[in-house]
């Protein structure tokens, strides 16, 4: 054999190796990816390749155990979230949320809208309504409490219409002239 054939030959086999070495790196990458990462799993995987089944079968067993039992934490957790949640929304609904307001003249001596009923009242409907009056010669307030959407006594027109407009989940307008105008 010439030295050319020899150095061919050495080159050729080189260029094996090397291939044969890409080839075992590329494949111990792929058995690594392919590994089971959970440690039960792998248990139980590596007994059922040895045929001990039963080995398997507790380790399976008692994962879904461990994983039952976090199941069931997590199932607890969601129930406490919950009436936790159910409690917040009971108390929101006592809060003041609905108001009413109506501006008006409460005589022909004064303009401008200076008197005013306003009505607040929280999800049930129960709340308050106070009333001014002004006039040049004095200026009266009233309260009026409100239950489930009434007062005890007969409700001034100004102060009826408050109430409806808190009931319909809050507006705000004036009276007078232009009556019914949204007040900004």
């Amino acid at each position: 054999m010439t030295t050319t054939g020899l150095t061919i030959a050495l080159a050729v086999l080189a260029a094996l190796v090397v291939g044969l070495g890409i080839a075992v790196k590329m494949l111990y990458r792929e058995q690594r990816r392919m590994r089971i990462a959970d440690p039960t799993a792998r248990k139980v995987a590596d007994a059922m390749r040895r045929g001990q089944d039963e080995q398997a079968l507790g380790e399976l067993l008692g994962y879904l155990e461990e994983v039952n039992g976090r199941v069931q934490a997590l199932a607890e957790h969601a129930r406490a979230l919950d009436a936790t949640l159910a409690e917040f929304r009971d108390r929101a609904r006592a809060h003041l949320q609905r108001i009413g307001v109506v501006r008006f003249d409460a005589s022909e001596s004064v303009s401008g809208r200076l008197s005013c009923a306003l009505a607040i009242l929280d999800a049930h409907n129960n709340g308050f309504v106070i009333t001014t009056l002004y006039d040049l010669e004095r200026s009266r307030t009233f309260l009026r409490a409100v239950r489930a959407g009434r007062t005890e006594k007969e409700p001034l027109e100004e102060e009826r219409r408050a109430i409806e407009m808190a009931l319909q989940g809050g507006l705000s307008a004036d009276a007078g002239e232009g009556g019914g105008e949204e007040d900004a």
